[in-house]
């Protein structure tokens, strides 16, 4: 058997808490009333009458008891006091009950709106984020609360529509490398006799796409699972920059890439921030390993770190074909590539940068494109500055 739990409008709220109100002012001024009333009445039983004589004599006062002059004059007060607080208490009542149904079918106009407003919200679904709820012109609080909302909706429609693509872009990014594995054992399977160098073929394009699709998963995870990541470590920029460089010098040697830090900063002073070293280390490794790739034959990746403004600074420039300027911000969102061909020939997903930037707001901090010619370009990676 189903319990019924019994919910109480807003409306109905409004007006018991109004009503008591007014009971409690009700009964407050009865009292008063009746009390100045009963006691005035109680003053008529004792009279001082005060005689001024024609002939400049003394005045007389004598005390007169209205008792000795009308014999039923205390049973009249009585009665008078009697009646008074039965029409009190009575007018009482009435003043409080039509008060109360007043303010309900006040409170019922006044919440008129909200109750239009509920009605709007409850139409809105995944569907139809974009709607834009009408705004009141009556500039209140209702009004208020109607544009806060279509401030949400408009950030959660982003949020969504972000995520759709993601996911969709996601999805092509992991079935290209199954459609390759597919495509090339339908065809193996076809071979009556296939060779030694067919089967090396064979193994080495599986094990170079689901490293592809290792390298991916892992890319997409580390991106899901940034905000679980402890960010209390005290990190040196020049530290981490240097252990980058010892892992990725044999990957700037094997292509033919020269790269430098240049470590301007006193030895004994270091620029610390306060966050994730694994984190950080990830965010910089992207950055050099972006701009070995992307680099021309024999061209070079130098790297420095400083600090202004309260801001650290890790400038990455590479001697590139540099970035167009409708693509500088472009390339920090997740999949894009400014050269898909050459990105897929490398084995990028279009991830490394975009993770570059979800890592630099998890930090409070930002990452962008500081400036780029076809000369080469520099990314600045900025963070704030550990000041303890």
């Amino acid at each position: 058997m189903t319990k019924k739990h019994f919910h109480t409008s807003l409306q109905l709220k409004l007006t018991l808490l109004l009503s008591l109100l007014m009971i409690v002012s009700c009964v407050l001024m009865y009292f008063f009333i009746s009390h100045s009333a009963v006691s005035g009445m109680d003053g008529l039983q004792n009279y001082m009458i005060k005689v001024d004589p024609q002939d400049g004599d003394s005045p007389i006062t004598f005390n007169v008891d209205p008792k000795a002059l009308f014999p039923q004059f205390e049973q009249e007060i009585q009665e008078t006091k009697e009646s008074f607080l039965l029409r009190s208490v009575i007018a009482t009542t009435i003043i409080i009950l039509l008060s109360s149904v007043c303010t309900y079918f006040l409170t019922k106009k006044a919440l008129t709106p909200l109750q239009k407003l509920t009605s709007e919200v409850s139409q809105i679904q995944a569907q139809n984020l974009s709607t834009q709820l009408p705004v009141p012109n009556s500039k209140d609080e209702i009004a208020q609360l109607t544009s806060s909302f279509n401030e949400m909706l408009t950030r959660l429609d982003n949020a969504f529509s972000t995520q759709k693509q993601f996911s969709a872009n996601a999805a092509h990014e992991l079935r290209t490398p199954l459609a390759v594995l597919q495509t090339n054992l339908e065809v193996f399977e076809k071979k009556q006799k296939p060779e030694m160098i067919e089967y090396r073929q064979l193994f080495t394009m599986i094990k170079e796409q689901t490293a592809r699709l290792s390298q991916l998963v892992g890319t997409l995870l580390d991106m899901t699972n940034l905000k679980s990541v402890p960010r209390t470590d005290q990190v040196s920029l020049e530290e981490l920059v240097d252990e980058v460089f010892c892992d990725l010098d044999p990957i700037a040697e094997k292509a033919g890439i020269s790269i430098h830090f240049n470590d301007s900063s006193n030895q004994d002073l270091h620029t610390d921030v306060t966050g994730s070293y694994v984190l950080l280390y990830r965010a910089v490794y992207n950055l050099v390993e972006n701009a070995i790739k992307y680099n021309r034959p024999h061209g070079s990746v130098s790297v420095s770190v400083k600090q202004e403004n309260g801001q650290a600074m890790v400038l990455v420039t590479d001697t590139g074909i540099g970035i167009s300027p409708e693509n500088q911000k472009k390339i920090f969102d997740p999949f894009f590539r400014v050269d898909k061909s050459r990105s897929r020939a490398m084995g990028g997903a279009g991830l490394g940068l975009a993770l570059v930037d979800s890592i630099a707001k998890e930090h409070r901090g930002t990452v962008k494109v500081l400036e780029s010619s076809s000369a080469g370009s520099t990314i600045v990676l900025m963070l704030p500055v550990d000041n303890s």
